[in-house]
């Protein structure tokens, strides 16, 4: 609770100084003396908040509307390319009148004068802050005062908006429209007003409600429409009211029947028909059931603002993971990793992005679990280095652990979670931007580790690179793995590709290993001639039953060494122009030279335990090789060989570790 008492103090005194967001009120707020919401108070207009007062923005004239008009949710709809650095505030929202929140977030501590203050969502912290009080805003500080909507400040004449208006308002009954409906309009310039996309297109019906929006990589060409066309796309962020229920199959109709917090939810869609729930109301944002996020907005794309998207800089060393003093086995399936970067590749990709990412974990006892987090996106949206790593950055960071009887009882899976565009890590051909991440040090502590990482996509390349826990099993090898399923549409001919580095950084030799696939042709099968390709090039990889392939090794890496960072360094892998394909990329740390069976299967023939295991073991017990150390406590003792006794009488089939 250290951490959050600075944050609560550090913004406090912001709130105090600076009012940056442009917003509208429901029906019944005041305003204080002397504020325009004071003067002219409509809930279809836009005000300025400046620290101090309110200034009126935009009137319903030049928003193009008419009285009687409600302005539900508001977005400049701006935010496309973003500083490069440390996610720090990804949103900022309000909640509805009555809000009860969780103690002792803010939402609970400001009630029952909350509805008028802005709250913001920490990186890598559970719960929220108070951004700014109801007084830097003009508002009063009563129960009756209430933000509906709001984006970034300086919203002006000419600059094209996007917004939701409540059901029943007359704009939407003339034109037959719906409350949860996303319109555009150009401030001063009313015949410019349209649907902007309908509810269906983020995966709402028709009587829903949309609360809260904040728009990231629009591109509408101008003209206010995301039409149905690949120049067309964007990443939309939502909140719905407690009445909303979602198309028959979303996450808002399964929250709308399971959870009473779901108005307090934060959904993305890639405006395709469907979302993902990317952070729950009562695990991640801590409001209270029942509870309703009423305003919704992105962190600033300017640094010097209190509440920026991203800070300047890396992530803090600090927050890469240590082995716990105090360690049970780990019984994964290689070493636990600590470190990860995502790279994203600057390869076209198809009309509609169909991704998923799966985090799979193992504790001391054997018991696994897998976490995964997807979506869709359109392709055109994706395909900037920027959205591509917004949604990926987005996707980790909503990821989420339970840890029952502590406080909080829930914790991000990652943290110092940064995107980088361009590169910094690894600066290849066609790598346009990264995102890194750290594992929890909460979760290891907890006992539980990370074995791998999968990240499945149409049609669009990237890789995962990998790191091990510090202090951990020194001769780890990274472990790649492409998985390519689907059929490739038959006016598609392209290639199967990975690139790799001899190095980690600039220089050293690039290598690109790549099979063509003709239209028609199935993904597995374009896998194996990789694979084949592969090992006739001198380097180890093997396609298994699960049709995953693993690299082992490429002829242009270094020998596998003690400081845990050699071993194939794939930055890239996919499949290149060709629609119908599903990639699944993956990533793993593994002990020893290869152990598909058994944590004790040294030496070759790999598959079985015989003398030669025994001999090998004896071998490196006396050499203090790192995967020797079976108890993982830094020593090798006695207890080593009751462990290896006991793993080798197991034989194979078995875990490995």
């Amino acid at each position: 609770m250290k951490r959050a008492g600075i944050g609560c103090v550090v913004v406090g005194m912001y709130s105090l100084a600076y009012g940056q967001v442009d917003f509208s009120h429901d029906a019944g707020t005041m305003g204080a003396p002397g504020s325009a919401v004071e003067g002219a108070a409509d809930v279809g207009e836009i005000f300025s908040g400046n620290g101090v007062t309110n200034t009126l923005a935009a009137d319903l004239a030049a928003m193009g509307l008419l009285p009687g008009d409600n302005i539900d949710a508001f977005d400049r709809g701006d935010v496309f390319s973003t500083a490069s650095g440390v996610s720090r505030f990804p949103f900022l929202f309000s909640v509805e009148p009555g809000a009860i929140g969780e103690n002792p977030y803010q939402a609970w501590a400001q009630s029952p004068f909350n509805a008028a203050d802005v709250y913001a969502i920490e990186s890598g912290v559970i719960g929220h802050v108070l951004a700014y009080n109801e007084p830097g805003l003009g508002l009063l500080t009563a129960p009756v005062e209430s933000i509906d909507a709001m984006t970034d400040s300086m919203v002006s004449d000419g600059q094209r908006v996007y917004f939701s208006l409540q059901q029943g308002s007359p704009t939407l009954l003339g034109n037959a429209w719906s409350g949860a409906d996303v319109l555009s309009v150009v401030i001063g310039a009313p015949g410019t007003l349209r649907r902007a996309f309908r509810a269906n297109d983020i995966g709402l019906i028709p009587a829903d409600e949309l609360d809260g929006l904040a728009i990231f990589g629009m591109q509408d060409g101008g003209d206010g429409v995301i039409d149905p066309i690949p120049s067309d796309g964007a990443l939309v962020y939502f909140s719905v009211d407690e009445s909303s229920v979602g198309v028959i199959g979303s996450e808002v109709r399964s929250r709308s029947l399971n959870s009473p917090f779901h108005g307090g939810d934060i959904y993305m869609s890639g405006v395709v028909g469907g979302h993902l729930l990317l952070h729950e109301g009562e695990r991640k944002i801590r409001i209270g059931a029942g509870d309703v996020v009423d305003a919704l907005k992105l962190g600033s794309t300017d640094l010097a603002d209190p509440f920026p998207m991203y800070g300047a800089g890396f992530p803090d060393p600090g927050l890469e993971p240590q082995k716990p003093v105090n360690c049970p086995p780990y019984r994964g399936g290689g070493a636990p990793i600590g470190l990860l970067w995502v790279e994203v590749c600057d390869a076209d990709v198809p009309t509609v992005v169909n991704w998923e990412i799966k985090v799979k974990m193992c504790d001391a006892n054997g018991n696994t679990m897998e976490i995964a987090q997807g979506g869709q996106v359109r392709g055109s949206a994706s395909s900037d280095p920027h959205v591509k790593a917004q949604m990926i950055k987005d996707a980790f960071e909503s990821m989420t652990f339970s840890k029952p009887g502590h406080d909080p009882d829930e914790f991000d899976i990652f943290v110092g979670v940064s995107k980088f565009v361009p590169p910094i890590f690894v600066p290849r051909p066609g790598i346009s931007g990264e995102v890194c991440m750290f594992v929890n040090q909460d979760l290891i502590d907890c006992g539980w580790n990370i074995d791998a990482i999968c990240f499945s996509f149409s049609n669009w390349t990237a890789m995962i690179v990998v790191e091990q826990v510090q202090g951990w099993f020194p001769d780890v090898q990274r472990r790649a793995t492409l998985k390519v399923e689907g059929v490739s549409k038959p006016d598609f001919d392209g290639q199967l590709r990975i690139s790799a580095t001899d190095t980690e950084g600039p220089g050293g030799l690039d290598q690109a290993f790549a099979v063509p696939v003709i239209g028609g042709q199935d993904g597995q099968s374009a896998l194996l001639d990789l694979s084949n390709l592969i090992n006739d090039l001198g380097g180890v990889s093997a396609v298994g039953g699960d049709g995953v392939m693993v690299i082992e090794s490429l002829p242009i890496e270094p020998l596998p060494n003690t400081d845990g960072l050699s071993g194939p360094l794939v930055y890239e892998a996919g499949a290149l122009n060709i629609d119908g394909l599903q990639v699944t990329v993956g990533a793993s740390l593994g002990r020893g030279p290869g152990s598909p069976c058994n944590a004790v299967d040294y030496a070759e023939p790999f598959g079985e335990l015989n003398f030669f295991d025994v001999s090998a073991f004896l071998a490196r017990f006396a050499d203090e090789v790192g995967d020797a150390d079976l108890q993982w406590d830094g020593e090798f003792n006695f207890f080593d060989i009751s462990t290896f006794l006991q793993l080798y009488t197991q034989g194979c089939p078995g875990t490995d570790g």
